[in-house]
């Protein structure tokens, strides 16, 4: 299965796309649960495209790691519709699909009797908050065909929305990788999948592998870190949450509490675009980054963003980031390229972003996003609860 950037086809230079995901990253903490941060912009994500039913309607949807829930629009949404790239999915049209009744052990499992009440003439209905929006809908059965794979697989049919002007960049729905029963990973089997994903702020994006199941695994013996799955609670139950002890610049740890990254701990998240830290984490990389960086530091083209330095600069002055995972964890570094990014022509800065800009309870977690990811083997182990991170050169998978 193939990801695709939502500006893979967005005819945009590399400074252009860094604005769109400097202006994504704050919304998506508001997509992840319960309270509303400082939203600036639009949804930013990776996709994939698939299709439902027989005969066979094209989809395209958000691949999600913080959500538990596979869904997309249908077409008895209409009008109250948000805009989508392909045409909404007609379950009428379909021979393969079947809805889910109350009385189903899906329906009862997942979401309890309540759920069986009111109208949809008795099917399971389904309601969530996911990229700011609530959305609602029926829960029914249907084929899906992933290239040459097929598999039955139950899915939220979408007839409602809050919000139709936000909707997802085009993207019809969500495939949710998350840790609940109804997610792609768990439904389909194996209890594993991985990415690898390719850099997005160049001029021309690639599309990056995603496995789901038995065939996904890391390149042979080539190094990499493990960090165990961490203390989950809510709202944080479907979220991979890893157990982070501490961080180093270079070979400097960074004075940080051990309780900083109690709460939460840190979020592994496939559609957030930059990384969060709780304050007191963040305060202490500030502080070491500026002490090692001096007066190579310049403006900040950008309001968000505290350091910066020239852009050809960036390669032998910005030493790497190590994230130390407890539990018995392994450290992942970080190379300077995939947590600063060009932030104009002649311009660099740090894209790590303070959480306490954000609303409770994500003002007390930190995150890891997508552009931290890139040209990193990510695999996610449900049987062994870790996550492993390999670097890779993921043009070559």
């Amino acid at each position: 299965m193939e990801l695709h950037h939502v500006d893979a086809n967005a005819n945009l230079t590399t400074a252009e796309r860094f604005r769109r995901a400097g202006a994504r990253a704050h919304l998506r903490l508001e997509s992840l649960g319960v309270v509303a941060p400082l939203t600036l912009g639009d949804g930013d994500s990776y996709t994939t495209q698939f299709a439902i039913g027989s005969p066979p309607q094209e989809v395209r949807a958000v691949v999600d790691t913080t959500s538990s829930l596979v869904w997309t629009q249908c077409m008895t949404c209409r009008p109250n519709c948000f805009e989508q790239d392909l045409d909404i999915y007609d379950f009428s049209l379909s021979s393969t699909g079947m809805a889910v009744y109350c009385n189903d052990s899906l329906c009862t499992a997942e979401y309890g009797a309540g759920r069986c009440r009111g109208h949809h003439a008795g099917a399971c209905a389904i309601r969530t908050t996911t990229y700011d929006m609530d959305i609602a809908g029926v829960l029914r059965i249907e084929e899906f065909t992933f290239g040459s794979d097929k598999a039955n697989l139950a899915f939220g049919c979408v007839t409602k929305t809050n919000n139709v002007v936000a909707g997802l960049d085009g993207a019809s729905g969500v495939i949710s990788l998350g840790k609940g029963p109804m997610s792609l990973v768990s439904q389909i089997g194996g209890n594993r999948f991985s990415y690898c994903l390719n850099r997005y702020f160049t001029d021309q994006v690639q599309s990056s592998p995603l496995f789901v199941g038995p065939s996904a695994g890391l390149n042979g013996d080539a190094p990499f870190a493990s960090a165990p799955f961490g203390r989950n609670q809510e709202p944080f139950s479907d979220f991979y949450n890893l157990h982070l002890a501490t961080i180093s610049v270079g070979e400097a740890d960074l004075n940080i509490p051990s309780d900083a990254f109690f709460y939460g701990g840190v979020i592994i998240d496939v559609s957030s675009p930059f990384m969060f830290l709780v304050d007191v984490a963040y305060r202490e990389l500030m502080q070491e980054m500026s002490r090692r960086l001096g007066s190579s530091l310049v403006p900040s083209p950008v309001d968000w963003l505290e350091l910066c330095v020239a852009l050809a600069d960036v390669s032998w002055l910005v030493p790497p980031l190590v994230l130390h995972f407890g539990e018995g964890g392994g450290a992942w570094t970080i190379p300077a390229e995939n947590y600063w990014a060009p932030a104009g022509n002649e311009t660099s800065c740090m894209v790590v972003v303070n959480s306490a800009h954000s609303g409770p309870p994500f003002n007390g977690t930190s995150i890891i996003g997508n552009y931290m990811q890139q040209n990193v083997h990510v695999l996610y182990d449900l049987d062994n609860h870790e996550i492993s991170f390999q670097p890779e050169d993921c043009s070559s998978i």
